[in-house]
């Protein structure tokens, strides 16, 4: 079923994808490097999705308002739209699959009696395929949540370091027992391999160039610079699916996260060298390891007391939430917190942590913003 991605990994660690949109169109092109697509997910403003998903359970679920809810529907999906490829790719892709599923009549007759008239039935498939919408918007934002936990438990390079990275990850799965059975589909292609892997740049050549003849595509392949290969690739048919194989990947290639000290958000450790700010663009068109570096205080950061005040409390709350999560509300306690009250919260700390960094603010000024 359209859309869905055929993904290699090629041998720099980049992921490379054959994406379908339909029969006729497809392309192929070179992502990010593993981990990054994960990361940027995670990393996203995830309330304007979850405010606009709310704005949709509010309008009325009837016929009359169906062409404004669809609209309203796809326009949750542009959320993701040039902030996000692949995630805008699949969530799109699946919102088209349910609203153009097929409507079942009992007879002909009926059929075309609904064509021309209109009928309850019809009007109540149409509406059903709406509330079908809804629900995976939803769970798109289930999805944000998995991921963003499974970075700092399980890849987090300075979280939890006194426990081995296995102990971590039977933790997660613990916590999300459904997982442990999640597969992805593979399959076998000729393609140019380098070092066991796909030969990106090969593999763009041919594309290029539009052979889609078998002898000439195997001449074009195997020659002097390359070699033809039989190579796995992932059948990806969902943001899940490619969300799930970002961190199995990871993991298997010992790739880690850390949290930048300038923005505080999440980036990708692609080798050994230390890093303690990411390349995302900060102010001014420059990016945190431009101005990361000339931010530094005369004492260093594990040494400032209001940087350590800081770690205590965000641990202090993220236990709240922690502890919460999976509560019924019945259960809830005064202290417990939602995942909507956490998101918030770790926002705008977050940001407050870099504007004092920056001096931006004073510590007590951190310190007030931060508790609750």
């Amino acid at each position: 079923m359209y859309p869905y991605c055929k993904v290699f990994i090629d041998s720099d660690r980049y992921i490379d994808v054959i994406s379908y949109s339909d029969e006729k169109h497809h392309g192929f092109k070179r992502g990010t490097q593993i981990g990054e697509g994960l990361v940027s997910f995670c990393e996203l403003d995830i309330n304007p999705f979850v405010l606009k998903i709310k704005e949709l359970l509010g309008m009325p679920l009837t016929i009359q308002s169906y062409d404004d809810m669809r609209k309203a529907v796809f326009g949750v999906a542009d959320v993701f739209k040039d902030k996000h490829e692949y995630a805008h790719f699949f969530v799109t892709g699946a919102l088209n699959n349910i609203l153009t599923g097929p409507i079942v009549m009992k007879d002909e007759k009926e059929m075309v009696m609904a064509a021309v008239h209109g009928s309850e039935e019809l009007d109540r498939q149409l509406l059903e395929q709406l509330r079908e919408c809804v629900l995976y918007l939803d769970s798109i934002v289930a999805l944000y949540d998995i991921f963003s936990f499974a970075l700092g438990l399980c890849l987090d390079k300075d979280n939890y370091t006194g426990r081995p990275t296995a102990e971590r990850v039977s933790a997660f799965y613990f916590k999300y027992p459904d997982l442990n059975g999640f597969t992805i589909p593979t399959g076998f292609a000729i393609m140019p391999a380098k070092k066991g892997f796909l030969d990106y740049k090969r593999t763009q050549e041919i594309n290029d160039a539009g052979i889609t003849d078998t002898k000439e595509l195997l001449a074009s392949i195997n020659t002097d610079k390359s070699k033809v290969s039989l190579l796995p690739y992932y059948h990806v048919q969902s943001l899940g699916e490619m969300l799930f194989l970002e961190f199995v990947e990871m993991l298997k290639q010992v790739i880690q996260v850390k949290r930048c000290r300038l923005c505080g958000r999440y980036f990708v450790l692609i080798d050994k060298r230390k890093r303690e700010y990411c390349d995302r663009e900060y102010e001014g068109g420059k990016t945190c390891q431009e101005i990361g570096p000339l931010l530094r205080y005369e004492q260093s950061l594990e040494s400032d007391e209001y940087l350590r005040k800081f770690e205590t409390e965000y641990n202090k709350i993220y236990s709240r939430f922690y502890r919460a999560d999976g509560k019924t509300n019945a259960d809830f306690s005064g202290k417990d917190m939602t995942r909507d009250e956490f998101r918030t919260w770790s926002k705008a700390a977050s940001k407050a942590k870099a504007d004092y960094q920056r001096k931006l603010i004073t510590g007590d000024d951190l310190m007030q913003i931060v508790k609750i």
